[in-house]
């Protein structure tokens, strides 16, 4: 099992950016503008590769926004030029630093919404997306993180803290509300596949955000 540390920079910027794609409306140049939309986003940081009985680490230490991907109430497709230009721009000035992932998130009406349909779990379409995005952007590496971050309104605001997903999904996520909203965070991988020279979605992997209590209790 593979894992993926995300420090404690990195939360604002994933809890923030499905935040605004949620609540405030995006104006479109026709029509009227819409909000509880979905968005893209990029994990920088560095990888440590497997060694010996410890399995690989992701180590995810900043992320960024698609500004430029195309975001729905169920969907978000990001540019690919956009993808690979940041990815050889970074290369080029900040070479410490490797695309190590992505994230994005699924906005939901009410919990019950979520509930009905476990809304922080990958859907069908992003197995598919993630080996994709792994193969098309980051052919060269062996191990990606994709984190989901689902959100969604309360009908009366609250404070619950931080928790681990329950039963099987215990080490790959967490849950928490914070005033009137609920946000899940969950941990996906895609990975090459030396045996069959293909790259394939994968659930084994865990996540760990270690100040993630911290910061909301």
């Amino acid at each position: 099992m593979n894992t993926i540390f995300v420090e404690d920079h990195v939360v604002p910027q994933l809890f923030t950016s499905a935040i605004e794609a949620y609540e405030f409306s995006h104006a479109l140049p026709k029509g009227k503008g819409r909000n509880k939309l979905e968005t893209f986003g990029l994990l920088w940081g560095y990888s440590i590769q497997a060694k010996g009985n410890e399995s690989a680490k992701i180590i995810a230490t900043m992320a960024t926004v698609e500004t430029s991907a195309t975001r729905h109430t169920h969907w978000v497709a990001p540019d690919y030029d956009s993808l690979r230009m940041k990815k050889e721009f970074f290369g080029t000035y900040w070479p410490n630093i490797e695309l190590v992932g992505s994230f994005h998130s699924h906005p939901y009406e009410n919990l019950a919404e979520v509930n009905s349909v476990t809304g922080w779990r990958a859907s069908d379409e992003d197995k598919g997306f993630f080996p994709h995005f792994h193969e098309q952007i980051t052919p060269d590496q062996d191990n990606l993180a994709h984190i989901i971050v689902t959100i969604t309104q309360l009908e009366r605001r609250g404070t619950a803290y931080p928790s681990r997903l329950a039963n099987s999904e215990s080490e790959k996520g967490y849950v928490l509300s914070a005033d009137w909203r609920k946000i899940w965070l969950r941990a996906y991988g895609s990975q090459f596949d030396s045996d069959n020279e293909n790259y394939t979605f994968t659930d084994d992997i865990s996540l760990e955000i270690p100040s993630l209590q911290r910061r909301f209790t």
